[in-house]
């Protein structure tokens, strides 16, 4: 074994460092609290200023040097550090906000996602440490599932850092609302379909002649490798995906699943094999034989609701006036009830298109402008692009657009025969959680959930941490 510098060790112990973080992130209410937004910040800083002193006092330019980023890192990096620019212009005589409290935290919690993507690039620069990443976010994943699960299965009430909790009817694990978790679980979901890719496209090449006796064998060894244990894992985030009772959550999964694979097949000979029978896999044991066990028509149920109630509130209006009183009826939400905050919101950037109403201060903004007939107190738009749009203006909302698509873009070009097994799993694990993002955020506000948002970041860090050339030296890097 390579003998390894201090260098190197401070730097994967600064990546260990990280690995808990990305496990803790989810655990105190999504991060979605002040504190705990500042303080994940603040971690991830410390941890890029260590990495850059280590760098610096090592001074290893033979080790460094055959880890070339892409221009595009540097180009989506500028990006996050121009939006984060914009957004402080806000606090400025030259900007407007509603809510400078806000804002501030709104600042803050960009500065930390410029940080995170920033210590991907400098940390990650080999493919064993890329798998740490990926593995940090599959692992964070599962315990957030395992705790969804256990605390579904108690069906209890209680109180945890302010917050109310009544488990039972929905799994949300620590999470304030139950998707919520579920865009966390399918960014966790889709770090861990790029591990299992990975780990299939590098399976030894089967012999010429395949007996039974080969087949056994590989069935055998599949059951005792590390293979297994990620399928395992996979399967509790399914599980706990299904228990969140999300319509959207698991009709993105399904079908962002179902697109990527197909994608794969069709992009990859070498996956295509490995990617169509994690699609079936995925999709006949985790959907029809434990999805049904666990749960998986009530999903159906609430789908039909929506559609049930629509057709309801239809019918029931023309007779109103004429009859008698009646109890209130809770239906579930329809499409049209579910979009209408985000509708009304789209006053809000007729009026400031530009500079928008301040960076988090949609809930401060929003009460003049929603409608009579909106009853609920929406501290959100449930709908990402037009709550964006309107704290930070179009301006802001074109800059991550911009990262998005020089994202999508990266995972096509690694999509490639050419490059390496690793890769190609790296870019479709990372394609799938980008387009679950992209579909989810149409009817939510996943990312106005701190930990969510921060997910997603070191998920597109990480297929920017790809350097443009590979060769053994980095391959072997620790």
């Amino acid at each position: 074994m390579k003998h390894q510098s201090w260098a190197q060790q401070a730097e994967r112990g600064l990546l260990g460092l990280f690995f808990v973080s990305l496990v803790w992130l989810p655990l105190p209410l999504g991060s979605n609290r002040h504190w705990a937004a500042a303080f994940f910040a603040a971690l991830v800083w410390v941890l890029l200023a260590l990495s850059g002193l280590v760098r610096l006092a090592s001074a290893r330019s033979a080790a460094t040097g055959s880890h070339q980023t892409s221009l595009g890192s540097h180009v989506v990096l500028a990006l996050l550090v121009l939006f984060t620019a914009w957004v402080s212009l806000q606090l400025t005589p030259l900007g407007y906000t509603e809510d400078v409290h806000e804002t501030r935290l709104y600042i803050l919690r960009c500065i930390g996602y410029v940080g995170a993507f920033w210590l991907v690039q400098l940390l990650v620069t080999s493919d064993r440490r890329r798998m740490t990443v990926l593995v940090g976010l599959l692992s964070a994943g599962v315990v957030q599932a395992l705790t969804a699960m256990v605390l579904f299965s108690a069906a209890d009430n209680y109180e945890f850092l302010n917050f109310e909790f009544a488990q039972g009817t929905r799994a949300t694990g620590t999470f304030p609302q139950a998707d919520a978790l579920a865009n966390y679980l399918l960014l966790t979901l889709s770090a861990g379909l790029a591990v299992m890719l990975a780990q299939m496209g590098s399976s030894r090449p089967a012999p010429r002649t395949v007996t039974w006796q080969h087949r056994v064998h590989a069935a055998m060894e599949f059951m005792m490798s590390g293979k297994m244990v990620v399928r395992l894992m996979l399967i509790m985030m399914v599980i706990a995906l299904v228990l969140t009772r999300s319509r959207m959550g698991n009709g993105v999964f399904f079908l962002s699943l179902f697109v990527v694979a197909a994608w794969v097949m069709g992009a990859s000979r070498q996956l295509r094999k490995a990617a169509g029978i994690l699609m079936v896999s995925l999709l006949l044991v985790d959907t029809i034989v434990i999805g049904q066990w666990v749960g998986l028509s009530k999903v159906i149920d609430r789908m039909e609701a929506t559609e049930i109630a629509a057709q309801a509130a239809s019918a029931q209006a023309p007779a109103e006036s004429t009859a008698a009183p009646r109890a209130p009826v809770h239906p579930e939400e329809s499409l049209h009830e579910r979009t209408r905050p985000a509708r009304d919101a789209l006053a809000m950037l007729r009026e400031r298109p530009w500079t928008g109403f301040g960076g988090g201060a949609f809930y401060t903004a929003f009460p003049r402008y929603k409608v009579e007939s909106l009853q609920l107190p929406y501290n959100h738009a449930h709908n990402d692009y037009v709550e964006i749009a309107a704290d930070v203006g179009l301006p802001g909302l074109l800059l991550l657009g911009g990262v998005a698509l020089l994202t999508a873009m990266r995972v096509v070009q690694l999509m490639r025969d050419r490059s390496t097994p690793h890769v190609r799993g790296v870019a479709a694990g990372v394609g799938m959680g980008l387009l679950c993002a992209l579909l989810h955020a149409l009817v939510d506000l996943n990312l106005q959930i701190n930990a969510n948002a921060m997910t997603l970041t070191v998920l597109l860090a990480v297929v920017w941490s790809v350097p443009t050339k590979r060769t053994t030296t980095s391959l072997r890097s620790r």
